[in-house]
């Protein structure tokens, strides 16, 4: 079975901004529905000015432990925002710092996103996006971390091609992207990116997805340009063949994790996720 992880971002943000739920109650929410680790964000969970210590870090790993979990990634904000519109030296050395956190704590992949224009063309987006990318994903594999970039709607470079276009300038094989299938919804489908969809895009970019965040989507982006979001399989994502076309073109690292945003009642909407994940996973033996 694909091990499955949750976002720890699920209580911290939206209903939860004003006040996040510490890792440590996350952490014991999450095994007792029976997921096998978090992904973890950065504040008030994991960021690296808040753990300034190695052993502080490796803490924050042992805190998972005890409860039976693995630490699936770190992230957010890496960076310190958009490599669009941060300096170039800048961005990396957060990144630097946020692989620093990665080391001490033995997490191997962090994650990073693209963010959006501020006012530059779009050739002179994707040249620095590259440019910016293949130095930090360079620093990444000499530490033995994987760079994962979550392409998003509302994001430079969500389209499938724009994706793939990336993913050839950025020349280390361990930067790989997330795919969120309701991201990829969204640019493959509704807008539309590809005749064939989401098992399409899977079949462009092929072993450079590393990592498989499931969501589901009405089909439709809100105001900021982000997909509307509905529980697992109420909306219009197709599972299904989404999985197959994964386990076809031998994409992603064995993690499954769950992408909540703005839900009320984060606990609750990841218990019924959980079963959901475990019926897909049963009907789709060979990821076993």
């Amino acid at each position: 079975m694909p091990r499955m992880a949750v976002g720890s971002w699920a209580w911290v943000f939206g209903p939860y901004a004003a006040h996040p739920v510490p890792l440590r109650e996350v952490a014991r929410t999450v095994a007792t529905l029976g997921y096998d680790g978090l992904e973890l964000t950065g504040r008030p969970h994991a960021h690296p000015d808040d753990f300034p210590t190695a052993e502080q870090r490796r803490e924050v790993t042992r805190l998972l432990a005890a409860e039976g979990l693995a630490v699936a990634s770190l992230g957010g904000p890496v960076g310190g925002g958009s490599p669009l519109g941060v300096e170039p030296a800048q961005y990396l050395a957060s990144v630097r710092r946020y692989l620093e956190f990665c080391v001490d704590a033995g997490i191997d992949a962090l994650r990073v996103s693209s963010g959006r224009p501020t006012g530059q063309s779009e050739e002179e987006c994707f040249k620095r996006l590259i440019e910016v990318w293949n130095a930090a994903a360079e620093a990444a594999a000499a530490a033995g971390v994987r760079l994962l970039w979550e392409f998003e709607p509302n994001q430079f470079a969500s389209r499938p091609r724009e994706v793939r276009r990336v993913l050839d300038g950025v020349h280390q094989p361990t930067f790989q992207v997330i795919f969120d299938l309701s991201h990829a919804s969204i640019v493959a489908v509704a807008q539309p990116g590809l005749p064939d969809g989401v098992p399409g895009f899977i079949r462009l970019l092929g072993r450079r997805i590393g990592r498989l965040h499931l969501s589901d989507t009405e089909g439709v982006v809100d105001a900021r340009g982000g997909s509307v979001r509905r529980q697992l399989g109420d909306g219009a994502v197709d599972f299904d063949a989404a999985v197959t076309a994964l386990d076809e073109a031998g994409a992603g690292d064995g993690w499954w994790t769950l992408d909540l945003h703005g839900e009320a009642d984060a606990t609750g909407t990841a218990r019924s996720a959980k079963a959901f994940m475990d019926a897909l996973a049963r009907r789709h033996p060979e990821r076993r």
